[in-house]
């Protein structure tokens, strides 16, 4: 017969994740490197920015990888679906290279102190119209 627990004692272990926050955070920035890395480098030709774009795509678009800091892992993590993410950059590629579309990353993290991610349009509690 199978072990049964109750939903309080489910939640109740995800519920504190001050021991994992930290891993998230470093997850996260990970992948917002990745991605700058990806999006800011796709019309290198060669050199360092060339070989940072073949590094993200290698890693964001590249199938299985093994560790705790694989794609998979970190999109589990942080509950991204991973082939969703790809997906995405796969078409946001098509667009750049059919010039279609050319909006890239921001230059900064767009996750704060806290650990929220805000819009470009939010600064300090304050919407950009009233700044």
């Amino acid at each position: 017969m199978p072990d049964v627990i109750t939903p309080e004692q489910f939640y109740d272990s995800r519920r504190d994740d001050s021991t994992v926050r930290p891993v998230k955070k470093l997850m996260m920035a990970i992948l917002e490197d990745a991605l700058r890395c990806f999006q800011n480098n796709i019309d290198a030709k060669s050199g360092a920015r060339k070989r940072l774009f073949q590094e993200a795509e290698a890693w964001l678009c590249g199938e299985g990888g093994e560790g705790p800091f694989s794609f998979e892992m970190v999109c589990e993590t942080l509950g991204i679906e991973p082939e969703y993410l790809r997906s995405g950059l796969k078409e946001w590629r098509r667009q750049q290279l059919d010039g279609l579309f050319t909006r890239r990353l921001a230059r900064r993290s767009p996750v704060v102190r806290a650990g929220r991610i805000s819009s470009p349009s939010r600064r300090h509690g304050k919407r950009a119209s009233e700044a």
